[in-house]
């Protein structure tokens, strides 16, 4: 069936995706640290600092960190991220161009899909799984992620909480929740909650099950640091024998949690 020329932009189908940009809640402050022709980035890691009370420190005690010695390199690769499109000349002819432009504009958005679901990922490595205290999500597992951060000294400011859409229903009845909810007209317009006990949440359809459980996913943004080199390149090559021309948006990018002190799971039991 030949493309209806008449169609305006407007009426196109767009492909679903879910693009809530958690990436950019993390570490960015890497980018410039990919050089040219790097598959993977060193960042430095800092040590501990000691604190002293009421006493001085020798020159040459383990107490006195050295910036040389003590920082330890990180090294984190890159993935390359593709998405491949074969523009047809017919399907250009007939669309005015159309089409090419709306299949770039979708394969953006499904990239940054991707980025949010490695970003995930990424936090689920942490060591801190812990169990629901029941057989529903309840306000006791979204207060135990803050405790989780406050007894690991994680700053309270930068921490977001993504809750896997299985358990959506689960958290919107969650007393507290509800109740904030009812109260705060943006919420109830949009359906996004934005912030509660300092904590930014989200409900996400990429969260992963672990041992096959829906799970919450708690993060401290500055402690998943997310590298990108470029957000999009399009590169591409005309095939004569197939009359279309092949297309590439390629991304060359990591996600890395940098402590497990900096992601919380809390799954069902």
């Amino acid at each position: 069936m030949s493309w209806n020329k008449s169609v305006t932009a407007e009426a196109v189908v767009q492909r679903l995706q879910e693009t809530q940009g958690l990436y950019s809640y993390c570490n960015r402050s890497y980018d410039g640290f990919v050089e040219k022709g790097a598959t993977s980035v060193r960042r430095p890691k800092l040590p501990t600092l000691v604190v002293k009370k009421n006493t001085g420190t020798a020159s040459s005690s383990a107490d006195r960190k050295k910036t040389k010695t003590d920082t330890v390199m990180v090294e984190t690769d890159l993935d390359v991220y593709a998405v491949p499109i074969l523009d047809e000349i017919a399907g250009k002819f007939e669309s005015n161009d159309l089409l090419r432009n709306e299949f770039v504009i979708s394969a953006t958005g499904q990239i940054q899909e991707q980025f949010d679901a490695d970003v995930i990922v990424a936090a689920q490595t942490t060591t801190q799984v812990q169990n629901m205290a029941g057989s529903t999500l309840a306000w006791d597992d979204i207060t135990l992620v803050s405790k989780v951060f406050n007894q690991n000294k994680v700053p309270k400011q930068n921490r977001i909480i993504i809750v896997s859409a299985n358990l959506e229903q689960e958290f919107w009845n969650v007393d507290v929740i509800k109740n904030a909810a009812s109260y705060n007209q943006v919420t109830l317009s949009s359906g996004k909650f934005v912030e509660v006990m300092g904590m930014r949440f989200f409900i996400s359809g990429l969260v992963p099950q672990i041992t096959g459980k829906d799970n919450i996913v708690g993060i401290y943004g500055p402690g998943l640091a997310f590298i990108l080199s470029r957000f999009v390149e399009i590169k591409e090559t005309y095939d004569p024998e197939l009359l279309a021309d092949s297309i590439d948006l390629l991304a060359h990018a990591a996600a890395e949690l940098d402590d497990d002190k900096f992601a919380v799971v809390v799954k069902k039991v």
